[in-house]
Protein backbone atom coordinates (compact mmCIF):
# COMPACT_ATOMS: atom_id res chain seq x y z
CA UNK A 1 0.00 0.00 0.00
CA UNK A 2 1.78 2.97 -0.68
CA UNK A 3 2.25 6.05 1.66
CA UNK A 4 -0.95 8.34 0.36
CA UNK A 5 -3.62 5.19 1.08
CA UNK A 6 -2.55 5.21 5.02
CA UNK A 7 -4.77 6.65 7.33
CA UNK A 8 -3.59 9.60 9.61
CA UNK A 9 -3.30 8.63 13.26
CA UNK A 10 -3.97 10.79 16.49
CA UNK A 11 -0.35 10.31 17.90
CA UNK A 12 0.15 11.43 21.59
CA UNK A 13 3.84 11.56 22.03
CA UNK A 14 6.71 12.61 19.69
CA UNK A 15 7.24 11.53 15.67
CA UNK A 16 10.14 13.07 15.46
CA UNK A 17 13.23 13.35 17.62
CA UNK A 18 13.26 17.43 17.84
CA UNK A 19 13.11 19.69 20.58
CA UNK A 20 10.10 20.48 20.35
CA UNK A 21 8.90 16.99 19.86
CA UNK A 22 11.15 15.92 23.13
CA UNK A 23 9.12 18.89 24.85
CA UNK A 24 6.11 17.32 23.89
CA UNK A 25 6.88 14.18 25.67
CA UNK A 26 8.30 15.89 28.58
CA UNK A 27 4.76 17.61 28.87
CA UNK A 28 2.80 14.16 28.49
CA UNK A 29 4.87 12.86 31.42
CA UNK A 30 4.85 16.10 33.54
CA UNK A 31 1.18 16.11 33.78
CA UNK A 32 0.87 12.89 34.63
CA UNK A 33 2.98 13.26 37.47
CA UNK A 34 1.51 16.66 38.95
CA UNK A 35 -1.96 14.45 38.71
CA UNK A 36 -0.43 11.98 40.74
CA UNK A 37 1.14 14.07 43.02
CA UNK A 38 -2.49 15.89 43.89
CA UNK A 39 -4.44 12.71 44.11
CA UNK A 40 -1.43 10.96 46.29
CA UNK A 41 -1.55 14.04 49.04
CA UNK A 42 -5.08 14.92 48.81
CA UNK A 43 -6.33 11.27 49.03
CA UNK A 44 -3.52 9.19 50.49
CA UNK A 45 -2.28 6.00 48.53
CA UNK A 46 -4.41 3.06 47.11
CA UNK A 47 -3.10 0.77 49.14
CA UNK A 48 -0.89 0.92 52.39
CA UNK A 49 2.17 -0.74 50.42
CA UNK A 50 2.20 1.69 47.84
CA UNK A 51 4.53 4.69 48.01
CA UNK A 52 4.50 7.84 46.29
CA UNK A 53 7.73 6.41 44.27
CA UNK A 54 5.66 3.70 43.35
CA UNK A 55 2.04 5.39 42.37
CA UNK A 56 4.07 7.89 39.76
CA UNK A 57 6.13 5.08 37.95
CA UNK A 58 2.77 3.19 37.86
CA UNK A 59 0.84 5.78 36.66
CA UNK A 60 3.36 6.73 33.96
CA UNK A 61 2.89 3.59 32.76
CA UNK A 62 -0.35 3.20 32.77
CA UNK A 63 -0.84 6.29 30.60
CA UNK A 64 2.19 5.32 28.00
CA UNK A 65 0.29 1.87 27.57
CA UNK A 66 -3.11 3.79 27.27
CA UNK A 67 -2.38 6.88 25.71
CA UNK A 68 0.63 6.37 23.08
CA UNK A 69 -1.65 4.67 20.57
CA UNK A 70 -4.86 5.74 19.59
CA UNK A 71 -6.41 2.28 20.73
CA UNK A 72 -10.31 3.78 19.72
CA UNK A 73 -8.99 2.82 15.80
CA UNK A 74 -11.49 0.22 14.37
CA UNK A 75 -10.85 -2.87 13.49
CA UNK A 76 -12.26 -2.32 10.00
CA UNK A 77 -9.19 0.24 9.57
CA UNK A 78 -6.18 -2.01 10.15
CA UNK A 79 -4.73 -2.34 6.83
CA UNK A 80 -4.71 1.26 6.48
CA UNK A 81 -2.23 1.76 9.52
CA UNK A 82 1.39 1.81 8.46
CA UNK A 83 3.15 -0.54 11.04
CA UNK A 84 6.39 0.04 9.27
CA UNK A 85 6.39 3.92 10.29
CA UNK A 86 4.38 2.58 13.88
CA UNK A 87 7.11 0.71 14.77
CA UNK A 88 9.69 3.04 14.51
CA UNK A 89 7.18 5.67 16.35
CA UNK A 90 7.38 2.92 19.48
CA UNK A 91 11.25 2.58 19.28
CA UNK A 92 11.18 6.44 19.50
CA UNK A 93 9.23 6.34 22.25
CA UNK A 94 10.84 3.75 23.88
CA UNK A 95 10.39 2.71 27.89
CA UNK A 96 13.17 4.96 29.76
CA UNK A 97 16.55 3.32 30.70
CA UNK A 98 19.13 4.00 32.94
CA UNK A 99 22.50 2.82 32.74
CA UNK A 100 23.70 0.35 35.67
CA UNK A 101 25.66 2.32 38.30
CA UNK A 102 28.51 0.37 39.55
CA UNK A 103 26.72 0.21 42.75
CA UNK A 104 24.14 -1.79 41.07
CA UNK A 105 26.45 -4.23 38.97
CA UNK A 106 27.95 -4.63 35.38
CA UNK A 107 27.07 -5.06 32.28
CA UNK A 108 28.27 -5.71 28.77
CA UNK A 109 26.97 -6.40 25.28
CA UNK A 110 28.40 -8.94 22.85
CA UNK A 111 26.82 -10.60 19.09
CA UNK A 112 25.82 -13.71 18.45
CA UNK A 113 26.25 -14.93 14.64
CA UNK A 114 23.02 -16.90 13.93
CA UNK A 115 23.48 -18.92 10.94
CA UNK A 116 25.53 -21.17 12.54
CA UNK A 117 22.95 -21.72 15.08
CA UNK A 118 19.76 -22.61 13.28
CA UNK A 119 18.43 -25.95 12.26
CA UNK A 120 15.49 -27.42 11.01
CA UNK A 121 12.65 -27.29 13.22
CA UNK A 122 10.68 -30.60 13.40
CA UNK A 123 7.33 -29.22 15.12
CA UNK A 124 4.56 -30.64 12.82
CA UNK A 125 2.26 -30.70 15.44
CA UNK A 126 2.09 -26.75 15.68
CA UNK A 127 1.16 -26.59 11.65
CA UNK A 128 1.66 -23.57 10.48
CA UNK A 129 3.48 -21.88 13.64
CA UNK A 130 6.17 -25.05 12.69
CA UNK A 131 6.72 -24.25 9.26
CA UNK A 132 6.85 -20.31 10.01
CA UNK A 133 9.80 -21.14 12.33
CA UNK A 134 11.71 -23.04 9.70
CA UNK A 135 11.39 -19.97 7.20
CA UNK A 136 13.22 -17.73 9.37
CA UNK A 137 15.60 -20.77 9.86
CA UNK A 138 16.43 -20.90 6.27
CA UNK A 139 16.76 -17.45 6.36
CA UNK A 140 19.36 -17.11 8.90
CA UNK A 141 21.04 -20.58 7.86
CA UNK A 142 22.04 -18.52 4.14
CA UNK A 143 22.24 -14.98 5.88
CA UNK A 144 24.95 -12.98 8.34
CA UNK A 145 22.72 -11.67 10.62
CA UNK A 146 23.63 -11.32 14.33
CA UNK A 147 21.85 -10.71 17.31
CA UNK A 148 22.81 -8.84 20.30
CA UNK A 149 22.94 -10.52 24.04
CA UNK A 150 23.28 -8.78 27.65
CA UNK A 151 25.39 -10.32 30.20
CA UNK A 152 25.12 -9.07 33.52
CA UNK A 153 26.65 -9.25 36.85
CA UNK A 154 25.61 -8.07 40.54
CA UNK A 155 28.14 -5.53 42.05
CA UNK A 156 28.41 -8.09 44.59
CA UNK A 157 29.47 -10.72 42.21
CA UNK A 158 31.91 -9.09 40.08
CA UNK A 159 33.56 -6.90 43.10
CA UNK A 160 34.31 -10.61 45.21
CA UNK A 161 35.11 -12.83 42.31
CA UNK A 162 38.66 -13.19 41.01
CA UNK A 163 37.81 -13.88 37.64
CA UNK A 164 38.10 -9.84 37.16
CA UNK A 165 36.91 -9.23 33.73
CA UNK A 166 35.85 -13.10 32.55
CA UNK A 167 32.99 -12.03 34.45
CA UNK A 168 31.84 -9.87 31.51
CA UNK A 169 32.44 -12.89 29.17
CA UNK A 170 29.75 -14.85 26.63
CA UNK A 171 31.98 -18.12 27.76
CA UNK A 172 31.50 -19.97 31.51
CA UNK A 173 34.23 -19.12 33.88
CA UNK A 174 34.17 -22.79 34.56
CA UNK A 175 33.12 -26.21 33.58
CA UNK A 176 30.30 -25.75 36.63
CA UNK A 177 29.42 -22.80 36.24
CA UNK A 178 25.50 -22.34 36.80
CA UNK A 179 23.37 -19.09 34.59
CA UNK A 180 20.21 -17.28 34.00
CA UNK A 181 19.14 -16.79 30.46
CA UNK A 182 16.49 -14.32 30.80
CA UNK A 183 13.86 -13.11 27.86
CA UNK A 184 12.60 -9.71 29.04
CA UNK A 185 9.18 -8.41 28.82
CA UNK A 186 7.28 -5.68 27.03
CA UNK A 187 4.51 -7.19 24.91
CA UNK A 188 7.27 -8.23 22.47
CA UNK A 189 6.99 -4.33 21.32
CA UNK A 190 9.22 -2.59 23.61
CA UNK A 191 12.45 -3.18 25.45
CA UNK A 192 14.84 -2.37 23.37
CA UNK A 193 18.70 -4.14 24.20
CA UNK A 194 16.85 -5.11 27.37
CA UNK A 195 17.94 -1.56 28.24
CA UNK A 196 14.73 -1.34 30.54
CA UNK A 197 15.60 -4.62 32.89
CA UNK A 198 19.12 -3.90 33.80
CA UNK A 199 18.34 -3.40 37.47
CA UNK A 200 15.95 -6.17 36.99
CA UNK A 201 19.11 -8.56 36.12
CA UNK A 202 21.98 -6.90 38.53
CA UNK A 203 19.20 -7.44 41.36
CA UNK A 204 18.70 -11.11 39.96
CA UNK A 205 22.32 -11.79 39.73
CA UNK A 206 23.02 -10.00 43.45
CA UNK A 207 20.34 -12.03 44.74
CA UNK A 208 21.13 -15.54 43.32
CA UNK A 209 24.85 -15.31 42.78
CA UNK A 210 24.65 -16.03 39.15
CA UNK A 211 25.29 -14.06 35.77
CA UNK A 212 22.40 -13.28 33.87
CA UNK A 213 22.62 -13.30 29.82
CA UNK A 214 19.50 -12.11 28.31
CA UNK A 215 19.01 -12.26 24.28
CA UNK A 216 18.06 -8.70 22.09
CA UNK A 217 15.50 -10.59 20.28
CA UNK A 218 13.76 -8.31 17.73
CA UNK A 219 10.73 -6.48 18.29
CA UNK A 220 7.13 -6.38 16.77
CA UNK A 221 5.58 -4.83 14.81
CA UNK A 222 8.49 -4.36 13.13
CA UNK A 223 9.27 -8.58 13.23
CA UNK A 224 6.34 -10.20 13.67
CA UNK A 225 5.58 -13.65 15.55
CA UNK A 226 7.62 -15.90 15.05
CA UNK A 227 10.88 -13.61 14.76
CA UNK A 228 10.65 -13.37 18.95
CA UNK A 229 10.76 -17.25 19.81
CA UNK A 230 13.12 -17.94 16.92
CA UNK A 231 15.49 -15.73 18.17
CA UNK A 232 15.54 -16.73 21.68
CA UNK A 233 15.58 -20.35 20.22
CA UNK A 234 18.86 -19.49 18.37
CA UNK A 235 20.10 -17.70 22.37
CA UNK A 236 19.52 -20.98 23.84
CA UNK A 237 21.76 -23.05 21.62
CA UNK A 238 24.01 -20.17 21.52
CA UNK A 239 24.33 -20.97 25.69
CA UNK A 240 24.46 -24.75 24.56
CA UNK A 241 27.41 -24.12 21.78
CA UNK A 242 29.34 -21.80 24.31
CA UNK A 243 29.98 -24.42 26.74
CA UNK A 244 27.24 -23.95 29.59
CA UNK A 245 25.34 -27.21 30.35
CA UNK A 246 21.75 -27.62 30.13
CA UNK A 247 21.50 -28.77 33.67
CA UNK A 248 23.49 -25.44 34.56
CA UNK A 249 21.25 -23.51 32.70
CA UNK A 250 18.08 -21.66 34.65
CA UNK A 251 15.36 -20.44 31.98
CA UNK A 252 13.46 -17.08 32.99
CA UNK A 253 11.20 -14.75 31.72
CA UNK A 254 8.72 -11.88 32.48
CA UNK A 255 5.81 -11.07 31.03
CA UNK A 256 5.66 -11.88 27.21
CA UNK A 257 9.35 -12.79 27.64
CA UNK A 258 7.77 -15.56 30.37
CA UNK A 259 5.36 -16.88 27.38
CA UNK A 260 8.77 -17.09 25.07
CA UNK A 261 10.62 -19.31 27.99
CA UNK A 262 7.96 -21.57 28.42
CA UNK A 263 7.10 -21.89 24.37
CA UNK A 264 10.45 -22.67 24.22
CA UNK A 265 10.16 -25.82 26.63
CA UNK A 266 7.48 -26.65 24.40
CA UNK A 267 10.22 -26.59 20.87
CA UNK A 268 12.85 -28.43 23.33
CA UNK A 269 10.95 -31.57 24.21
CA UNK A 270 9.42 -31.88 20.87
CA UNK A 271 12.94 -31.61 19.06
CA UNK A 272 13.65 -34.36 21.95
CA UNK A 273 16.77 -31.74 22.77
CA UNK A 274 18.64 -30.87 26.09
CA UNK A 275 15.96 -29.29 28.38
CA UNK A 276 16.94 -26.18 31.12
CA UNK A 277 17.76 -27.04 34.83
CA UNK A 278 15.00 -25.33 36.00
CA UNK A 279 12.86 -22.50 35.21
CA UNK A 280 11.79 -19.04 36.74
CA UNK A 281 8.96 -16.74 35.37
CA UNK A 282 7.59 -13.33 36.38
CA UNK A 283 3.80 -12.65 35.41
CA UNK A 284 4.07 -14.99 32.49
CA UNK A 285 2.01 -13.89 29.20
CA UNK A 286 0.57 -17.45 28.59
CA UNK A 287 -2.61 -16.65 27.17
CA UNK A 288 -2.66 -13.90 24.14
CA UNK A 289 -6.23 -14.23 23.57
CA UNK A 290 -6.65 -12.57 26.94
CA UNK A 291 -9.54 -14.96 28.24
CA UNK A 292 -9.16 -14.92 31.68
CA UNK A 293 -11.67 -13.38 34.17
CA UNK A 294 -9.19 -11.22 35.86
CA UNK A 295 -8.73 -8.96 32.59
CA UNK A 296 -11.88 -7.71 33.51
CA UNK A 297 -11.92 -7.67 37.11
CA UNK A 298 -8.46 -6.35 38.03
CA UNK A 299 -8.59 -2.98 35.52
CA UNK A 300 -7.61 -0.10 37.43
CA UNK A 301 -5.83 -2.29 39.67
CA UNK A 302 -3.43 -2.76 37.22
CA UNK A 303 -1.03 -0.47 34.98
CA UNK A 304 -1.70 -2.39 32.37
CA UNK A 305 -4.78 -1.06 30.22
CA UNK A 306 -7.92 -3.23 29.53
CA UNK A 307 -7.43 -3.28 25.99
CA UNK A 308 -9.56 -5.41 23.59
CA UNK A 309 -8.63 -7.54 20.24
CA UNK A 310 -10.50 -5.54 17.61
CA UNK A 311 -7.62 -2.89 18.60
CA UNK A 312 -5.45 -3.06 15.52
CA UNK A 313 -2.72 -1.90 18.54
CA UNK A 314 -3.76 -4.38 20.62
CA UNK A 315 0.30 -5.86 21.33
CA UNK A 316 -1.24 -9.30 20.78
CA UNK A 317 -2.70 -8.09 17.35
CA UNK A 318 0.67 -5.61 16.49
CA UNK A 319 2.89 -9.12 17.53
CA UNK A 320 1.22 -11.41 15.79
CA UNK A 321 0.60 -10.09 12.75
CA UNK A 322 0.48 -6.45 12.19
CA UNK A 323 -1.56 -5.51 10.07
CA UNK A 324 -3.91 -8.03 9.69
CA UNK A 325 -7.89 -7.43 10.17
CA UNK A 326 -8.88 -9.89 13.35
CA UNK A 327 -11.42 -12.38 12.89
CA UNK A 328 -12.14 -15.74 14.44
CA UNK A 329 -9.36 -17.46 12.62
CA UNK A 330 -6.79 -15.39 13.74
CA UNK A 331 -8.29 -16.22 17.02
CA UNK A 332 -7.95 -19.66 16.38
CA UNK A 333 -4.35 -19.13 15.38
CA UNK A 334 -3.77 -17.14 18.62
CA UNK A 335 -4.69 -20.34 20.29
CA UNK A 336 -1.35 -22.36 19.06
CA UNK A 337 1.02 -23.37 22.05
CA UNK A 338 3.83 -21.48 20.92
CA UNK A 339 1.69 -18.50 20.56
CA UNK A 340 -0.15 -18.95 23.72
CA UNK A 341 1.52 -21.71 25.88
CA UNK A 342 -1.44 -21.95 28.05
CA UNK A 343 -2.99 -23.98 25.49
CA UNK A 344 -0.35 -26.60 25.31
CA UNK A 345 0.67 -30.02 27.10
CA UNK A 346 3.04 -29.98 29.65
CA UNK A 347 4.43 -32.93 30.80
CA UNK A 348 8.20 -33.81 31.04
CA UNK A 349 8.56 -29.71 31.95
CA UNK A 350 11.83 -28.84 34.20
CA UNK A 351 10.98 -27.64 37.79
CA UNK A 352 9.50 -24.15 37.75
CA UNK A 353 8.68 -21.18 39.81
CA UNK A 354 5.92 -18.47 38.76
CA UNK A 355 5.45 -15.15 40.11
CA UNK A 356 2.21 -13.19 40.14
CA UNK A 357 0.81 -9.89 41.00
CA UNK A 358 -2.92 -10.29 42.51
CA UNK A 359 -3.60 -7.16 40.78
CA UNK A 360 -2.73 -7.76 37.68
CA UNK A 361 -4.64 -8.57 34.43
CA UNK A 362 -2.97 -11.67 33.80
CA UNK A 363 -3.81 -13.48 36.99
CA UNK A 364 -6.24 -15.89 35.98
CA UNK A 365 -4.90 -16.79 32.99
CA UNK A 366 -1.53 -17.56 34.97
CA UNK A 367 -2.96 -19.45 37.57
CA UNK A 368 -4.54 -21.84 35.02
CA UNK A 369 -1.10 -22.43 33.37
CA UNK A 370 0.36 -23.47 36.76
CA UNK A 371 -2.83 -25.57 37.52
CA UNK A 372 -2.74 -27.60 33.82
CA UNK A 373 1.61 -27.70 34.73
CA UNK A 374 0.83 -29.11 38.38
CA UNK A 375 -1.68 -31.85 36.84
CA UNK A 376 0.30 -33.05 33.99
CA UNK A 377 4.54 -32.61 34.61
CA UNK A 378 6.34 -34.73 37.70
CA UNK A 379 8.48 -32.00 38.95
CA UNK A 380 6.92 -29.66 41.33
CA UNK A 381 5.33 -26.28 39.98
CA UNK A 382 4.65 -23.56 42.23
CA UNK A 383 2.81 -20.40 41.91
CA UNK A 384 3.26 -17.32 44.67
CA UNK A 385 0.68 -14.61 44.49
CA UNK A 386 2.35 -11.31 45.77
CA UNK A 387 -0.52 -8.96 47.55
CA UNK A 388 -1.46 -5.36 45.87
CA UNK A 389 1.06 -6.16 43.32
CA UNK A 390 0.65 -5.23 39.14
CA UNK A 391 1.91 -7.07 36.42
CA UNK A 392 5.85 -7.75 36.25
CA UNK A 393 5.85 -6.34 39.52
CA UNK A 394 9.84 -6.82 39.68
CA UNK A 395 10.39 -4.39 37.47
CA UNK A 396 9.79 -1.91 40.48
CA UNK A 397 12.89 -3.66 42.17
CA UNK A 398 12.73 -1.17 45.11
CA UNK A 399 9.33 -2.40 46.76
CA UNK A 400 9.35 -4.94 49.32
CA UNK A 401 7.71 -7.56 47.26
CA UNK A 402 10.09 -7.66 44.38
CA UNK A 403 12.64 -7.93 46.95
CA UNK A 404 11.05 -10.70 48.46
CA UNK A 405 10.38 -12.26 44.99
CA UNK A 406 14.18 -12.11 44.52
CA UNK A 407 14.77 -14.11 47.84
CA UNK A 408 12.69 -16.77 46.50
CA UNK A 409 14.32 -16.77 43.12
CA UNK A 410 17.29 -17.84 44.97
CA UNK A 411 15.89 -19.83 47.50
CA UNK A 412 14.13 -22.28 44.97
CA UNK A 413 17.10 -22.31 42.81
CA UNK A 414 18.98 -23.62 45.64
CA UNK A 415 16.81 -26.83 45.82
CA UNK A 416 15.93 -27.31 42.76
Amino acid sequence: MSKASYVALPLRLKTSDTILGRLHNILFITTCVLTTLYKYYMYGPESPKWTLRFHVIKNILNRYLSESLPHTTPNSMTEQIDFGFIAKYIELNNLPSRALTAEAGRNSEFDIDTASLCVPYRLDRYGASGRKLNVLAQEDSSGHRTMSCQVVVGANLYNCACSGGRMLSARPISGDERVILHFHGGAYCVGERSLTHLYVYAQMSKTTGLRVFSPNYRLAPAHCFPSQLHDCFLAYRYMLASGFQPHNITLAGDSAGGALAVALLLILREMDLPMPRNVLLVSPWVDSTCSGESWVSNQGKDYLPGLTLEDPFHPTRMFYQAGRMFDEQMLQELRCPLVSPVFGTFEGLPPMLVQMGQDELLRDDISEFVCKVKQQSKNPAILESYEDMPHAFILLHFTESAQRAFDNMSAFLDSN
